[in-house]
């Protein structure tokens, strides 16, 4: 199976990620400026060659521009091959998402309560959990959030399992607020009447004013559609889809981590009643730092560390992005494979990364750590147990599509009146 080439190492040759090693998910850290960006989309390049399709979360605007096409002729003439070219021209099937907006196409979530029955008990639980968790973080309860979030779970499980259908926050108030007897009983041992109904009103209220957008423009979140799995969607047609989430149609940190939890639960529900042994999908979040910090826990935390332990499991891969290891929670890097690592801005910020490369045989942390601050854009040192016996040094290529920050008014014309009405 054909690897990522992602650029040349010193020596001039290529630097090759195998497809498997991407199920060990990868990281890419660097300051502001050091290429770490540019490098990441390579990757969503390499895997829409590869025929994997992207789900890209897009907090700055960074990322939409893949749905533009750069200059083959600079792209040639900066060393990438015309076929890479060629590839991309041909596969690449980009979409612009816009939560609560009609400036891309429209993207709403909901509790998205369709566990698969098939899969493993265990699995089904842990779905029900993050589904619920998220629903804690939608709704603003801080008070007893755990008790809350296990009388969410339940009431998650019964409705599954008595064939009561959940289709939006509406739906889950009216059964807090007035469960069968026999949930009652249960939701009791947890929450009492009061926090149940106070809950059901704040799901409530989030159906009203401005904020119901979120919750009720556009289609509701749709792996499959997302993928470009559709009936006639990208892969009828011999296309690779990369859906771009744009997330700065949201109107504040809170939404956008409501948003980013309610995707990845979608992800984990559909990869359990999708599993696979090779990468079938990469899931690419830009920005990572304030969806999965050290110390701090938005409301998709518990959602993105569920899918970066049990992913790799059904051929689901994670790229993640981010200035500095101490971005991010330490159990979060620690089911990282793959460290791509950028210019840092200072040698104490470049030493934070001495545990991943201290982890390897051999390696010299101490001589990389003393070089990360003077790299140049695009430079990198990659650490792979799973392609390379020691750390590859490597220049990142030129990319294929186009590189600039698209803003709000800039997403009209890279979205099709037809995409918003047959996907939105």
């Amino acid at each position: 199976t054909r690897g990522m080439e992602i650029g040349k190492t010193m020596a001039g040759d290529p630097l090759v990620l195998s497809l498997k090693s991407l199920l060990r998910h990868v990281v890419v850290l660097g300051a502001s400026g050091s290429g770490k960006t540019v490098g990441c989309k390579v990757m969503v390049e390499e895997a829409v060659r590869a025929g994997i399709p992207v789900i890209a979360i897009d907090p700055q605007g960074d990322i939409a521009s893949l749905a533009e096409i750069g200059d083959p002729d600079i792209a040639m003439a900066k060393g990438v091959p015309g076929q890479t070219c060629l590839d991309w021209y041909e596969l690449a099937d980009v979409k612009i998402w816009t939560p609560a907006s009609t400036l891309g196409i429209p993207l709403s979530i909901s509790p998205n309560t369709d566990v698969p029955a098939s899969a493993r008990e265990e699995d089904r639980i842990r779905a029900f959990g993050a589904i619920a968790r998220t629903l804690v973080g939608i709704a603003g309860l801080t008070r007893k959030a755990e008790d809350i979030a296990a009388a969410f779970s339940m009431a998650l499980e019964y409705a599954d399992a008595v064939g009561i259908l959940i289709e939006d926050l509406t739906d889950f108030a009216k059964l807090l607020s007035d469960p069968p007897f026999d949930l009652r009983e249960r939701l009791d041992t947890l929450v009492d009447e009061k926090e149940r109904q106070t809950a059901a009103k704040a799901f409530r209220v989030k159906m009203l004013g401005a904020q119901r957008l979120l919750f009720s423009l556009g289609r509701p979140i749709n792996v499959d559609r997302l993928l470009g799995f559709e009936p006639g969607g990208a892969r009828d047609q011999g296309k690779v889809r990369v859906s771009v989430v744009y997330l700065n149609t949201l109107a504040n940190a809170a939404e956008k981590e409501m948003f980013v939890g309610a995707l990845c639960n979608a992800i984990y529900t559909w990869m359990l009643a999708n599993p696979a042994t090779e990468p079938q999908a990469l899931f690419y979040l830009d920005e990572a730092a304030p969806y999965i910090p050290p110390v701090k826990k938005p409301a998709c935390k518990d959602s993105l560390m569920l899918l970066l332990r049990q992913a790799r499991k059904y051929g689901v891969s994670c790229l993640l992005a981010t200035q500095s290891p101490g971005d991010l929670d330490y159990k979060a890097l620690g089911q990282i494979g793959t460290w791509v690592l950028g210019r840092m801005r200072t040698e104490q910020e470049a030493a934070k990364v001495e545990p991943a490369l201290s982890a390897q045989p051999g390696v010299d942390a101490a001589a990389i750590i003393e070089r990360l601050p003077a790299f140049r854009v695009g430079q990198f040192i990659v650490t792979s147990p799973d392609n390379f016996a020691e750390p590859q040094e490597c220049q990142v290529r030129w990319l294929v599509s186009n590189h600039r920050t698209i803003s709000e008014s800039g997403l009209e014309e890279l979205v099709s009146v037809e995409d918003r009405e047959r996907l939105g």
